[in-house]
Order: C-alpha cells, then structure tokens, then sequence
C-alpha cells in the first residue's frame, strides 16, 4: 500500500470520522449554536433535533455521513422532532429521501456507489426501511451516504424541518470471535474463557450480583452480541445494559436458553459504528433454581459491519 493510500485509510475509519454534516441547520438555540446541527441527529437522544432554519424550503437539504467499507443494508429514522406530539406535528417532517452513496477510490476521489429512495409514514418512534443493497467501498476505503430530503409532511405552527434521528442500519458480514478483556468474576473452572471456546459444554459462572463483562473484537465494527443462558438451574439475565463510547441502552431478555441478541448503540450514525470495548452489566435476573444467586452464561457470539483491515 502506497503512502497515500495509507494515510486515506487512516482518514476514512471510524474512530478518525466527524460524524455527520448537515446542508444547514438553525444556528440558534437553548444550549447554544449547534444546539440544532447535525450531531443531534446522531445522538442516540429523541428529545434532540437536528432543525432547519425557517427560510428553508426543506427540500434538497442533506445529511452526510461518513462510513467505512460496508454495505448499507437499511435506513431507519425518527422523521420529525420527538420531544413531544406537540413539537412532532408542530414542525415539518420528513416524507420521503433520496440516498447516494460514494466511494472513496485509490486516488482518494469519491466515485458514485448507488442510489435509492425511501418513504417514510407519518408517526412518531422508529421507522426502518429497507433498501437495495449498496456497497460502499474497495478494499480498505470507505466513503460517504447523502441523504436528501425530497418531500415533507407540512408542520402545523412551522414550516421548517426538525428530525430526531438517523441511523444507516450497515448488513453484518462478519461474525467475528470475541475476547474477553475483564469479567466480574469466575467460578472454579467455569471461567471467562469458556464463553469464546466454541465448546456448547463449557460455560462462565459468576455472582449475580454486580456481574458484568467486558469484549472486543479488534478491527472489527461490533453491531450485535448474542448471550446464551447455561440452564435453568442457574440465574439468568433479565435486564441488563450495554455501554460503549460513552453511549448506553438497556434491554429486557426472556427467560429462554436460546441465544438473545443485544444491539450495540451506535454513535456516529451507522450500525456497528461503535469501535472498541463493549461493556454489558446484569441489573437484573431470573432466579436459578439449583444456584440462585449464580449467573450461568454459556456462550457469547458476535456481528460486525464492517472490518478496518
């Protein structure tokens, strides 16, 4: 690999990425001038908005976002602000979007990759739409989605756009081996490394209490990790919280011993953008009924969407 072509690299993944850029944004606000530019987009927060000034016509405004070479799959949105129905009907929201993607090619120039549409349903909460395939990147570059906004619906009181959220939701290539890097705990043999062993037989038993563990999976993009239960002789996991970068969301599992998938948040507006470890932590469980008070986990598995090489 040439100079160039490493230095590009270095540019394009994603813990180097600024995240999303916006065609224009309301420069006013509570909390300052950004108060509604693109960040608030991404920020994992439907009380935020990503708001248009009022002299916008709101369509042909855009939203960038950086990626690393993936494949985008679907693309999921909060279309107006979120905060309350009254600020959701108030302002304007978005109906339908135009999407390009580009690559960056050896040369670092951004060539085009694919385009699609995609309409969205009047109503507040999440809505993810799926699209053709598009793949974004040769070998270790990435590149960048642009999503236009081509029609609104009109907001009651203001004319100008205000959207909560954006997510590129990348596929999962990858199903890379986790490692440990801390655990809470371990229980004679049953010890963190039989999580990752491949062998259904082994399993990790710690404390309930406080339990908590720690993973990676170095250059890969971690979008979802799946957590197997040992049996019901053991506690299991009912609640628990997933943290990585500063960003947290919980999830209540059912009581089964099959595998249950646990997203990753994201934090720079795709799936699997994340890098780095991801703690999950066990705030509550189903008690076992030969070791209440013992957590019994047999396996952890993973998916990415995308590797830096």
């Amino acid at each position: 690999m040439t100079l160039t072509a490493s230095l590009v690299l270095l540019s394009l993944i994603p813990s180097a990425q600024a995240g999303a850029v916006v065609s224009s944004f309301k420069a006013s606000g509570r909390s300052g001038l950004n108060e509604y530019n693109a960040q608030a987009a991404i920020d994992g927060n439907l009380a935020t908005a990503w708001q248009l000034p009022g002299e916008s016509s709101n369509i042909g405004e855009h939203l960038t976002l950086d990626v690393p070479k993936s494949v985008l799959d679907k693309v999921g949105m909060v279309i107006g602000w979120q905060e309350s129905e009254k600020k959701f009907s108030d302002y304007s929201r978005i109906k339908t979007i135009k999407i390009e993607a580009e690559a960056y090619d050896e040369n670092n120039e951004l060539q085009p990759a694919g385009t699609a549409t995609a309409t969205f349903e009047d109503k507040m909460g999440w809505q993810v739409v799926d699209i053709d395939d598009i793949t974004i990147g040769t070998d270790f570059f990435g590149g960048k989605v642009k999503i236009t906004v081509t029609e609104v619906y009109p907001g009651k009181d203001y004319a100008n756009l205000a959207v909560s959220e954006v997510l590129l939701h990348m596929a999962e290539q990858f199903s890379p081996t986790l490692k440990i890097t801390s655990v809470s705990g371990e229980d004679g043999t049953n010890v963190q490394a039989n999580l990752v062993d491949a062998n259904d037989k082994t399993f990790w038993v710690a404390d309930s209490q406080g339990a908590s563990l720690t993973v990676e999976a170095e250059g890969y993009s971690l979008s979802r990790i799946g957590m197997k239960a040992v049996s019901k002789e053991y506690d299991r996991a009912k609640k628990v919280k997933v943290s990585v970068k500063g960003r947290s969301e919980e999830f209540e599992l059912a009581d089964t011993l099959n595998l249950e998938w646990l997203y990753i948040p994201a934090v720079i507006g795709f799936t699997g953008s994340a890098w780095g470890e991801v703690t999950i932590e066990v705030l509550e469980t189903y008690p076992g009924t030969k070791y209440p008070g013992k957590l019994g986990l047999r396996t952890l598995e993973a998916k990415a969407t995308a590797f830096d090489g």
